[in-house]
């Protein structure tokens, strides 16, 4: 496994007529705009094995600056602009070096009358696929990599009632992975079609089709398509219940270039969560095909927990869990991986000093079996301080 590698962010540059209009339009905007949110994570931590190699026990010290932000940009009565974004920098005391990593999240949102709303969003992320365990089983196969993202959608929401509703999604996705041998970039295109009612005050019904288009030199090209229906509904003591319930199909190429289909195979996802104040709580299981860098599509079963207790008027105690598995699958040049699996917990402890500051301490656990199916795994001690605009 090769060594990982720094990099940036690409810059954004504009220039030209394009750049003078937008300009002057920003004061009229800024005078419109939410209060942006922005908060600044600044940390030590000591790692045992952080990226989960063989015959890696030594322990490891560094830090990371991390700013986030976002704000809502309201361009008329009928139109707004959400943008998010992040960067960090992590420094590793040994071995490792260090990585630049961030995302940048766009979504222009037009409701055009009480019928019709449509949105437009686009994301770009450079990320570590061993800091994304919970969203991406790449990291099982080479966690090492940096891997970059992006993607866009499309959707348009109709009411046709105070009561139903049906929304067509189109979208695209690649991503890329920067100095790996085993994952390669990947291309989707999908497209979805929704409808759910409500058929009173905590219940409702719907049911949801899709169909996945992937391309990957890890081979197969692999095409899926899925169908559910779906339920959600508000329980006593501020508990909320949604399941999906379907089936969903996967065909690839096989030899000679002949597509070949699997069999119709269950998916679903359920979750329950509650949020009454002092605690909060959400659990949520998942059997699903999703695309990743290494064979396109693949079936995957997960399970996520969090929970969040506010044990006094200024602290709060976090507890966050994932769990991913990926069966059996052939990858690039036909080589066989094993069954895939990701586990990572996370406990830590938050202490508000005032309205701003936030110290933090805690934990984190990571476990992950992948290429020659041996178990690998690493304990992380991490301290900080966030400070946050505005109050939270």
């Amino acid at each position: 496994m090769t060594a990982p590698r720094h990099g940036t962010l690409p810059a954004l540059a504009l220039h030209g007529p394009a750049f003078a209009a937008i300009a002057a339009l920003l004061p009229a905007v800024a005078t419109a705009q939410s209060q942006p949110r922005i908060e600044v994570d600044m940390s030590l931590f000591a790692a045992r094995n952080p990226f989960l190699l063989p015959e890696d026990d030594t322990v490891t010290p560094g830090g990371q600056l991390a700013v986030k932000a976002g704000a809502e940009w309201p361009l008329d009565f009928r139109t707004k602009l959400e943008t998010e974004g992040a960067v960090a920098y992590r420094q590793y005391a040994r071995r490792y070096g260090h990585f630049l990593t961030g995302r940048a999240d766009v979504a222009l949102v037009h409701r055009r009358n009480e019928y019709l709303s449509l949105r437009s969003a686009a994301s770009f992320e450079r990320v570590l696929p061993i800091e994304a365990l919970a969203s991406s089983v790449d990291s099982a196969i080479d966690p090492v990599s940096i891997q970059v993202r992006h993607d866009l959608s499309q959707a348009a929401t109709v009411h046709t009632s105070a009561r139903t509703a049906f929304t067509g999604q189109l979208g695209w996705s690649r991503i890329d992975p920067r100095g790996s041998t085993l994952l390669a970039p990947t291309s989707a295109v999908s497209a979805e079609l929704a409808a759910e009612t409500r058929i009173d005050s905590a219940t409702t019904l719907g049911a949801v089709a899709q169909v996945t288009r992937s391309r990957s030199a890890t081979g197969g090209d692999p095409h899926a398509w899925s169908i559910l229906g779906k339920a959600a509904r508000r329980l006593p003591r501020a508990w909320n219940a949604a399941v999906e319930l379907g089936a969903t199909r996967v065909s690839r190429r096989g030899t000679g270039s002949r597509r070949e289909t699997g069999p119709v195979q269950f998916s679903g996802r359920a979750s329950l969560c509650q949020e009454p104040g002092r605690v909060r709580f959400c659990a949520s299981a998942a059997v699903a095909s999703v695309v990743g860098s290494f064979g396109g599509i693949q079936r995957e079963t997960s399970a996520a927990m969090s929970f969040d207790w506010r044990s006094s008027a200024r602290g709060t105690l976090v507890a966050r869990g994932s769990y991913v598995r990926v069966p059996r699958s052939t990858g690039l040049q036909g080589f066989e991986v094993p069954g895939l699996e990701l586990l990572n917990l996370i406990a830590r402890y938050e202490h508000r000093l005032d309205g701003r500051f936030v110290l933090y301490g805690g934990a984190e656990y990571r476990r992950r079996v992948g290429i020659g199916d041996t178990p690998l795994d690493s304990v992380t001690l991490q301290t900080g301080v966030l400070y946050r605009i505005p109050r939270p």
